[in-house]
């Protein structure tokens, strides 16, 4: 029988991603009863990149998510991107000393600032380490899919606005500074330094795409300006934003891109993705205390993979937990949705995958809070179970997090070795009552699961969740699992 999910507020869904990406968007559905699990899939799906992972001894990381959608030009431009981040990754190895304390990390990440049927928007978030140096960015990415163009702040204004809503954001940006500096000091200080900004600032704030690359927008048409760490002042103040309502700048606003910042009604929309799911498919009721078990389980997702991932599972009859991030949980919705819905576990994998670790408290809470709240959100459970990026966590992170911490007893190094059948080799030979490590931002990774899985039942294994590996015991805060004993 056909798992199904019943649909009460569903407007239209767009149906899943081929092979083959088409420049136009799928045909749109309109459903009243149910709808196969199968076919639902995100319009907008994630791709990874990564150099090192969970278990890696790699002192230099690297970790970038960009979106995959169903236009082949922003795709182009989305891979072009982080491949040029990859460049630039590779490039600054080559001075790291193989004796230094620290490497470098290079974590990539994006939102969804808006989507309709002309305009697809993506906020891209760059967090930089070069050990005694970081650097935080942001890049915004407008596409016209209708006419198949990027399109940049200045495209946004007649010319002659352009310079106009600059002046605008810079006086807004020198305020922001001076009440930045002006904290603890005399007006003579003051004064000095601000002087010794103004060349950056200048230069920082010419209109100029290159300085405006970096800006997004709220319903109400609230817009903000992003300002890179050293772009406007000096590197202790830290990033700065501006942000304008609408009554300051709408009135210089193109008229063919006032709909794409909400200063008027959109009349049309790209997609509309709300379904409710009324319950969660039972699972086996398995006593992992009588049965061999091992627990399969997934980081770094959903991705564009997940998806297939799902398929396998579904087809042979084996539950796995997905450790995901909070980020990509947002952009894939229907992704989640189908995981838990299909009786597979949902960890927490932070927001965004920065070492925990290196975080202040309120960093930590955000990491793992916020994360709860967005699968929360789209499931209706909030996870129980977290595992942190890169298995890094120290007393804080756990008294933080306020959750057990599940880490594993196999890494298949799936990260560096992105061969299927090597991956599988090393995953069939997991043991009772383990936890297998895994990403499902991997193909060479989702390509193995058929042989892992019929593998591991050949031995009598039963395939399972977290949650029922340690049934009839209790897992508690603070505490580190790897297998079950």
């Amino acid at each position: 029988m056909r798992n199904t999910l019943l649909i009460f507020s569903f407007l239209a869904i767009t149906f899943g991603c081929k092979n083959t990406v088409e420049n136009n968007a799928p045909d749109e559905i309109t459903l009243t009863e149910h709808v196969d699990l199968q076919q639902l899939t995100d319009s907008i799906q994630i791709k990874k990149l990564q150099v090192g992972s969970e278990g890696s001894k790699e002192k230099n990381l690297f970790h970038a998510s960009f979106a995959k959608t169903f236009y082949s030009f922003v795709n182009e431009n989305e891979e072009n991107f982080v491949q040029s981040y990859l460049n630039e990754f590779k490039e600054a190895t080559k001075d790291i000393n193989a004796n230094a304390p620290s490497g470098i990390d290079f974590v990539q990440h994006f939102e969804i600032i808006d989507k309709n049927a002309r305009f697809l928007s993506f906020l891209i978030e760059r967090n930089t380490s070069l050990g005694n140096n970081y650097n935080h960015q942001y890049f915004t990415h407008v596409y016209d899919v209708k006419n198949e163009k990027l399109i940049v702040f200045s495209d946004l204004f007649p010319r002659e606005n352009f310079k106009k809503i600059v002046n605008i954001i810079q006086a807004k940006a020198e305020k922001n500074i001076k009440e930045k500096i002006s904290q603890n000091l005399t007006e003579k200080d003051k004064k000095v330094m601000w002087e010794n900004n103004i060349e950056t600032f200048q230069q920082g704030t010419v209109a100029n795409d290159e300085n405006y690359n970096a800006f997004s927008w709220d319903e109400s048409g609230n817009l903000k300006i992003y300002f890179n760490k050293y772009q406007i002042s000096s590197g202790d103040l830290g990033a700065l934003e501006v942000t304008l309502s609408p009554d300051e700048y709408s009135d210089l606003l193109s008229p063919n891109y006032q709909s794409l910042l909400h200063i008027q009604p959109k009349k049309e929309e790209y997609e509309t993705e709300q379904t409710t799911i009324t319950q969660v498919l039972p699972t086996d009721d398995i006593d992992c205390g009588e049965v061999p078990c091992v627990a399969l389980t997934f980081d770094d997702g959903p991705s564009n993979y997940t998806p297939q991932l799902l398929d396998i599972l579904k087809e042979n009859e084996a539950k796995a937990t997905f450790f995901v991030l909070g980020k990509s949980a947002k952009i894939q919705q229907n992704t989640i949705q189908r995981i838990h819905a299909e009786g597979h576990q949902i960890g927490n994998h932070s927001w965004d995958h920065k070492d925990l670790k290196k975080l202040s408290r309120s960093g930590i809470e955000h990491q793992i809070f916020d994360t709860n709240k967005v699968i929360k959100d789209i499931t209706g459970v909030e996870p129980t179970i977290l595992r942190p990026p890169y298995g890094s966590y120290n007393d804080l992170v756990k008294s933080t997090a306020k959750l057990p911490i599940i880490l594993w007893d196999l890494d298949p190094l799936d990260w560096k070795d992105r061969n299927s059948k090597t991956v599988a080799e090393r995953m069939s030979k997991g043991k009772p009552n383990g936890i297998l490590l895994a990403h499902d931002i991997h193909k060479s990774t989702v390509d193995a699961m058929p042989t892992v899985i019929k593998n591991l039942k050949a031995k009598g294994y039963h395939l399972v969740t977290i949650d029922q590996l340690f049934s009839g015991k209790t897992l508690k805060s603070g505490q580190v699992y790897n297998q079950r004993k």
